[in-house]
């Protein structure tokens, strides 16, 4: 049966705080190890957890439910793009693909408990863009223990790229947090040169990473005037906004989901009266975002994106991407930064499977995945490469701004850190880059 596909209307019911029980756990038994091929001949098909003659098996712990649950637009999105794949090409290289999506509810203890569950017991052949950086971090190690491939995680922490060598399984998907956050923070030193800036940010790798990238962005251009972290369990942002107001601060960076932040952002303009500049991460440069605070209140805030929007409908990708929303009962203006990047990592997973071809293995998808070099997919600003060093596949974006209506309006104004790793992050690692011409449309 295929899931309900209302995202708006249920993310935003459950995103402003309704918490609803997953009943998705189960035994803990099995072994999804499988043993590793003759390497003079193809293993067969018995000998790989979750592929058949006919058929690849996914799996994901995702949050359909709980405090980020506007988020499962991404996963069910995937699940809509593998039946499209599935139905008019029969899958990747004659086998169809089977997408299982295991709740956790943004819930670090119930992700531990699914994703256990998809290895040994569902027999999984590799995970894929498993979402949310704190639950993400609880089980990343287990599935490279288990050896299962780790495909395309769907969230920037460093943890997942900074060293290919240690955990060879696991692949990024969107740009890493201390990249975007060192291109903002370039941003914010190019356009406020002598103020103050105040950082708030989500207490774990996903704020700390980006305010790292801030402070290496800004150097020494701009004081930091606060660096404010908050917990996921917080009911809003307004004392960080408060402190920072009286801090005087001439922008504010927020590090944060779009529900806190976007009230966040209102709490600054409808309360203080205060009319600062907001930068924020692509976690958040959403239409969701843009719903939650209003167009009057988001105008002007500045993020990064690394896709085309809904509203570039001539572009043959968002076309189809549109024609995939149809298909699922979504009207195509509900197409969003969410969905689209949805699409960019499930053409990028399918991709893979592609170049793994028929005799296909664990160690075929990952070396299928070190071969992508300068690939862009239907909907994306900017190529793709990956490499037995390189695990992160998005390393560069472009600078975008929320209109009066909420829309996200793409810049001319793109960077890319291609090739620089984690640890060698700098200013002068930047290179401008171009943006296609057809991004530049305003809705």
């Amino acid at each position: 049966m295929k899931p309900s596909y209302r995202f708006w209307i249920v993310g935003l019911i459950l995103a402003a705080g309704m918490l609803v029980a997953v009943a998705c756990n189960g035994d803990d038994d099995g072994d999804g190890g499988g043993t590793t091929p003759d390497a003079t001949e193809p293993p067969s098909t018995a000998d790989v957890p979750g592929v058949s003659d006919t058929e690849v098996f996914l799996g994901t712990h995702t949050s359909l439910t709980g405090p980020i649950a506007a988020y499962s637009i991404i996963p069910n999105f995937a699940l809509a793009y593998f039946d499209f794949i599935n139905a008019t090409e029969g899958g990747v290289a004659g086998r169809t693909i089977r997408y299982k999506l295991a709740d956790d509810a943004y819930d670090p203890s119930k992700a531990v408990d699914l994703t256990r569950q998809l290895v040994e017991q569902d027999k999984i052949f590799a995970l894929f863009n498993a979402l949310g950086t704190p639950n993400h971090l609880q089980v990343i190690d287990y599935l490279q223990e288990r050896g299962v491939p780790d495909m395309y995680v769907a969230t920037g922490a460093i943890e997942w790229v900074k060293d290919p060598s240690a955990r060879p399984l696991v692949f990024g998907s969107n740009p890493n947090y201390t990249g975007e956050g060192l291109v903002l923070g370039k941003y914010i030193a190019d356009n406020f040169a002598g103020g103050k800036v105040g950082i708030i940010l989500q207490n774990d790798d996903f704020g700390i990473d980006g305010a790292a990238g801030i402070e290496i962005g800004v150097g020494d251009a701009v004081e930091i005037v606060g660096q404010l972290p908050y917990e996921v369990t917080d009911p809003d942002l307004f004392s960080q906004i408060d402190t920072l107001r009286a801090a005087d601060a001439d922008v504010v960076v927020l590090f944060s989901t779009p529900l806190l932040l976007g009230n966040a952002i209102k709490h600054a303009r409808n309360d203080l009266n205060w009319d600062v500049p907001f930068v924020i991460s692509a976690v958040s440069m959403n239409e969701l975002t843009g719903l939650i605070a209003g167009g009057d209140v988001i105008e002007g805030t500045v993020g990064l994106v690394a896709t085309y929007m809904g509203y570039h409908s001539d572009i043959p990708g968002v076309a189809t991407h549109i024609e995939i929303l149809d298909g699922i009962g979504v009207p195509p203006e509900q197409a969003s930064t969410l969905s689209l990047y949805s699409q960019y990592v499930s053409e990028l997973m399918v991709e893979t499977l592609e170049r793994a071809g028929e005799d296909l293995t664990r160690e075929s998808l990952v070396a299928a995945a070190e071969s992508i070099r300068d690939w862009v997919c239907s909907v994306c600003l900017f190529p793709v490469t990956l490499g037995p060093d390189d695990h992160d596949p998005g390393q560069a974006g472009a600078i975008a701004t929320f209109d009066s209506n909420g829309q996200i309006v793409v810049s001319d104004l793109a960077y890319s850190w291609e090739g620089v790793s984690v640890a060698d992050l700098s200013v002068d690692a930047l290179v401008q880059i171009d943006v296609p011409s057809a991004a530049l449309t305003t809705p």
